[in-house]
């Protein structure tokens, strides 16, 4: 037999493994047969021929990137596929954190400082108490507070008599204040 026969035997192998690989867990097993007997496919089809191997590849290079849609087509809708690939509504990684949203409608709200804040202490603002961090200066207990930003579980505050509400949304954000440079 011809080389040309071999190189079409690997390439039938080749989808043949692929398939195989949607409907079986192998750990990726499948795909590296298909993926080697692809490639010994190529050789044994410039081995027959420099212009059938150019055929070949030709026709791999259009028929892998349809294969491979096919595939993410098709495997979310396999038992395998659903047991691998996430899922929005059954995944709470995926599911927005209730907290954090309500964290990011405190920004603006003012409140009162509950403890001495030299970094940290203990704010309340519409009746919950919450750690926050000062974002200028030590704060006594008492004093009045406004929450300026939010960024991540951390909660940033001032002093309610030095008010500049920094509320920052993914579209815009505000630059930093810049200082004369006194050198100039």
């Amino acid at each position: 037999m011809d080389f040309w026969f071999w190189a079409l035997i690997f390439l039938g192998l080749s989808i043949f493994f692929g398939v195989l690989e949607i409907f079986v867990p192998s750990g990726g097993i499948l795909a590296f047969l298909s993926a080697t007997t692809l490639i010994a496919g190529i050789l044994l089809a410039f081995q027959s021929s420099p212009l059938f191997g150019g055929f070949y590849m030709f026709g791999v290079a259009i028929s892998l990137p349809i294969f491979l849609w096919f595939v993410f087509k098709i495997l979310p809708h396999t038992i395998i596929g659903r047991r691998i690939l996430l899922q929005p509504e059954n995944d709470p990684a995926l599911q927005p954190n209730m907290e954090l949203v309500a964290l990011k409608q405190l920004v603006g709200k003012q409140g009162v400082a509950r403890s001495k804040m030299m970094l940290s202490g203990l704010i309340e603002v519409e009746g919950k108490r919450l750690n926050a961090l000062s974002e200028s200066e030590p704060l006594e207990p008492n004093d009045p507070i406004v929450v300026t930003s939010v960024d991540g579980i951390n909660i940033l505050v001032r002093k309610a008599a030095d008010v500049r509400v920094n509320v920052t949304t993914e579209k815009t954000k505000t630059p930093e204040p810049t200082i004369d440079d006194p050198f100039a």
